[in-house]
């Protein structure tokens, strides 16, 4: 399906909704697919010798549902430490439109990403000891974990590459912002207006209270907070189809993901190991490199 006809899908499922939650839908959605199409073309052309969904995260948004299996947190033998809940009440942020940008609070930081060089060669340096790293190159993506219509930034970084031939990919991006902005779920049949609510700390941005719905388990780590998980590949793709992520939100409004699967990419090849490369504890480690950014 072309951008526009999702798009225009997004928004007859959406007109329930207020216009600047349905906006950050529909472009949350139409980034996700763009970023799977990109993965699916790296992997075939990356690995053209190998034999060889639609709406992400669509369903998490509204009502916890959609293809994503979050299940037991890979890394931890125990529960995740408790959920911090969001600020409560309305705020008085901006919510934006198909022009204007929503706003959002700013968590300071004295860190940047570094240049796209040295993150290549981070890459490489850090994943030596777990593979082969080739065709690893950088994108510029949207600044903050969640996309906008009317943001046009582009001062994330996601480095995409093959670790032995598997598909693998290292996201840097913000958490603050109108990222850190949403609703609560009001609960079933409640009708309160559940207004804003704002992440103001790794914690509650992590556990997304106001976007998944029941919020997600995290776990408090030096620096942060992270959550691990096994995303679904589809009702369709075999059971034998893994993917790993690890996403560590840090106390200065970073979100570093690192996504990993046991194919060249979302869906495409085959399986060449049982499981994905990397473990989740590593891709933690990876995550929590100082080398993704400049010192403050």
């Amino acid at each position: 399906m072309t951008d526009h006809g999702l798009t225009d899908l997004l928004q007859r499922a959406t007109e329930p909704f207020d216009p600047s939650s349905a906006d950050r839908i529909i472009a949350d959605s139409i980034h996700g697919g763009a970023r799977r199409r990109r993965r699916r073309h790296l992997a075939v052309t990356a690995t053209a010798g190998v034999a060889a969904a639609a709406v992400a995260g669509l369903g998490v948004l509204l009502a916890g549902g959609g293809d994503t299996v979050r299940g037991e947190d890979p890394l931890a033998t125990q529960p995740g430490s408790p959920t911090s809940a969001p600020a409560d009440g309305p705020t008085s942020y901006d919510p934006g439109s198909e022009t204007e940008v929503p706003g959002g609070p700013e968590i300071p930081t004295d860190r940047g990403i570094v240049g796209d060089a040295r993150l290549v060669a981070a890459v490489q340096e850090l994943l030596a000891s777990s593979g082969t790293v080739t065709g690893a190159e950088v994108e510029h993506v949207s600044t903050g974990v969640t996309g906008h219509l009317a943001d046009t930034t582009r001062e994330g970084r996601r480095i995409d590459l093959l670790l032995d031939g598997m598909g693998t990919s290292i996201t840097i991006q913000r958490w603050d912002g109108y990222s850190a902005v949403g609703v609560a779920d009001p609960g079933p049949n409640s009708e309160e207006d559940p207004g804003q609510r704002v992440a103001t700390t790794a914690q509650e941005a992590c556990a997304g209270a106001y976007r998944v719905f029941p919020p997600v388990e995290c776990t408090s780590v030096a620096g942060g907070a992270y959550e691990a998980g096994w995303p679904s590949q589809g009702a369709g793709t075999p059971d034998t189809y893994k993917e790993l992520v690890v996403t560590l939100f840090t106390d200065d409004g970073w979100a570093i993901q690192v996504d990993t699967y046991n194919t060249p990419g979302e869906k495409a090849g085959v399986p060449l190991r049982e499981l994905p490369p990397l473990s989740a504890a590593r891709a933690l480690e990876i995550a929590q490199s100082p080398r993704w950014f400049t010192e403050g």
